[in-house]
């Protein structure tokens, strides 16, 4: 299998594409319920792993995105668009 080098966008289907597009926003959005979440924990240890939870949401969020931006859309062919009977 052949490595895709850095400029090379990646073809992705619309559904794969999709499914990132919903991660990143759950991603995200759960780094910021988190984010208000922290200000009522008063626990120094807690608020720490509080915190270190809403730094990986955000970085895995912030990679997907940058996966997202090198993704192209893999063209649907008029053969496969049409239902086989």
């Amino acid at each position: 299998m052949r490595l895709s080098a850095a400029s090379e966008p990646y073809r992705v289907s619309e559904r794969f594409r999709l499914t990132l597009e919903s991660t990143i926003l759950e991603l995200e959005g759960g780094a910021a319920r988190d984010e208000r979440a922290l200000r009522v924990l008063t626990d120094p240890d807690h608020r720490r792993r509080q915190q270190l939870l809403i730094d990986a949401q955000l970085e895995r969020a912030f990679r997907l995105r940058e996966l997202l931006a090198r993704t192209i859309r893999n063209a649907e062919t008029a053969s496969s668009a049409v239902p086989r009977y």
